[in-house]
């Protein structure tokens, strides 16, 4: 096949599935009916994203609601804010401790992952602007039983594991490289009780998921069927207000960073425990507005906070 074949093909591809997306869309179930295993918002900062240059920031939220349950009716259980930079390639992860104790915007002080069932995804996007200075322009919520279908979609995946444990209800994880299934990285990415640094142990283990994640797109991205496969099996469970051109130029857009201009970093914090005897983390104003300083330009340093 030559190069300008190939091309062709390749753009038929994309405006396929392109053209199943809304055909998709269309076909999804009411989510009012069926609660939503996916949820992908804009905020207004979204209205001008093309996706072809600049730097656009997605926040990723992994929420604990239970099976059947919507997504949004749970507590953020991971909170990442990612930076793609569409001049540079460059892209970058800041994680935010999900007990990281703050005033919710509008509400009262609590932990951040809380600001998910008090006020959906664009609560989370307030509480996080106001805590590291940066709006995000989408944001991504899934629950366990998104992400496992995920995982089975695009898998199994090769995750890293710095030190060995044995998630409740998964099976044992050695230092190094891990073949996991949706069930067994879901395990992986809750553990924490049995890591030394708890939570922000957790938070190292869900960024190599996220890493994994995003190999085994870009490797299948070529394989026939894969994306189309994919986009149908996400879009049966998920509630957007996205338009279908939108949300599939977003989907292919991730896809474009290779991981070696991907760099990770949490924002650091002081575990502390309330007069209620609940577990709290306190973070440094000035210490997050800093680590989101740090991540406008998509590239962070081991030391970003």
């Amino acid at each position: 096949m030559t190069p300008r074949m190939h091309a062709h093909r390749h753009l038929a591809r994309r405006v396929a599935l392109a053209l199943l997306v809304v055909l998709a869309l269309g076909a999804a179930p009411d989510a009012a009916v069926h609660p939503a295993a996916f949820s992908v918002v804009g905020t207004a900062d979204a209205k001008a994203v093309d996706f072809e240059d600049g730097i656009v920031f997605f926040l990723v939220l992994g929420s604990d609601a239970r099976d059947g349950q919507d997504v949004r009716q749970g507590n953020a259980d991971a909170i990442e804010l990612v930076a793609l930079d569409f001049d540079t390639g460059n892209a970058a992860a800041l994680a935010i401790p999900r007990d990281t104790w703050m005033d919710i915007p509008g509400k009262r002080f609590g932990r951040i992952n809380e600001s998910l069932s008090l006020g959906g995804p664009e609560l989370v996007a307030e509480s996080v602007e106001q805590l590291v200075g940066i709006r995000a322009d989408y944001v991504l919520t899934s629950g366990f039983d998104g992400f496992v279908s995920m995982v089975d979609r695009v898998g199994p995946l090769t995750v890293y594991a710095d030190a060995p444990v044995h998630p409740t209800g998964g099976r044992p994880v050695r230092r190094g490289l891990n073949r996991m299934d949706g069930e067994q990285a879901l395990a992986f990415a809750r553990e924490r009780r049995q890591l030394a640094r708890s939570d922000f142990d957790r938070i190292e283990n869900q960024q190599s998921l996220m890493k994994a994640i995003l190999r085994s797109l870009r490797q299948g991205e070529d394989q026939e069927g894969f994306m189309e496969g994919g986009s149908l099996a996400a879009l049966r469970s998920l509630d957007t207000d996205l338009a279908p051109v939108e949300l599939y130029r977003l989907a292919q857009a991730v896809t474009t960073f290779p991981l070696s201009r991907v760099t990770t970093c949490t924002v650091p914090g002081v575990p502390d425990r309330l007069p209620s005897g609940a577990d709290v983390i306190r973070v440094d104003p000035a210490v997050a507005g800093a680590a989101g300083g740090d991540l406008e330009d998509a590239r962070l340093g081991r030391d970003c906070g």
